[in-house]
């Protein structure tokens, strides 16, 4: 809690790279694109709460897979508009960047959004595309594996949700991986962490849900200063109880198999 917090933006929810026990459900994703109008209308709303100028340690634009959003460079493009001093990086598997054309280069470099890039162990070779990305003058690295050994996607976090919603919830919040850092902004609100925000394509097809409380999100209109966003990420939530983070395990990258045990414990 010492750490101040990222704010993620989920661009699209599905991905081309399908990787078991993804974090934000991507394999069991339809596809879905962030609407501009409406994510619009969540950032005019974020920008009037009193103290978040340099609140958040970055926005981070992600997914599923961002390159696949068809307005990707309007979605840049309003991020820095609405918010012009905050550190903003794009993250992606990189499938997709040799394929990029001029302008979504031209808008990194203009709106001066880092690239993050995720090396997953796909026979790709992630050094030449950065350097790649390094030649149309946009600040490119890679980004760290989540389990904390190194870079890279080499190994994975898999989670160990229960169905039944029998765990403690401030246990599950005092062991949580995510730590109250990686908030999310989807769908007028804030939310706690990636499961929270998006485990509506589990819940599609793996007939599983969590069944929370209003309080599990943070209305964006409701907020009138960056105090209650601290409350807000410093507590436990209903949501929680779904959380078995003491049956959390660590796994070796692979392609996912669509079978609910890769989220379920």
């Amino acid at each position: 809690m010492t750490m101040k917090p990222k704010l993620d933006v989920q661009v699209c929810d599905h991905c081309n790279l399908r990787c078991a026990g993804c974090l934000h459900f991507a394999p069991l994703a339809e596809k879905r694109f962030l609407d501009l109008e409406e994510y619009e209308h969540d950032l005019e709303q974020l920008v009037a709460i009193e103290g978040v100028a340099g609140y958040f340690d970055a926005i981070v634009l992600m997914g599923g897979e961002p390159l696949l959003h068809p307005r990707i460079v309007d979605v840049m493009r309003s991020t820095r508009h609405f918010l012009p001093n905050e550190y903003v990086s794009l993250c992606t598997n990189g499938l997709l960047l040799r394929r990029m054309n001029d302008e979504f280069w031209n808008t990194l470099v203009d709106c001066a959004i880092e690239l993050a890039v995720s090396p997953y162990p796909i026979h790709m070779d992630y050094v030449g595309l950065a350097e790649f990305a390094r030649s149309k003058g946009v600040k490119t690295f890679f980004t760290d594996d989540i389990t904390g050994e190194g870079e890279g996607k080499e190994r994975f976090m898999r989670l160990a949700l229960d169905p039944r919603g029998e765990c403690d919830p401030v246990r599950s919040f005092t062991s949580c991986p995510f730590g109250g850092c990686y908030l999310q902004l989807a769908r007028g609100s804030i939310w706690p962490c990636q499961v929270a925000a998006h485990h509506g394509s589990l819940a599609r097809r793996c007939r599983f849900h969590m069944h929370g409380s209003p309080d599990d999100a943070l209305s964006l209109g409701s907020i009138v200063s960056t105090d209650n966003i601290e409350a807000f990420r410093r507590r436990p939530h209903l949501m929680c109880r779904h959380c078995n983070n003491d049956a959390l395990t660590v796994a070796p990258w692979q392609q996912s198999k669509l079978e609910a045990g890769e989220w379920l414990a």
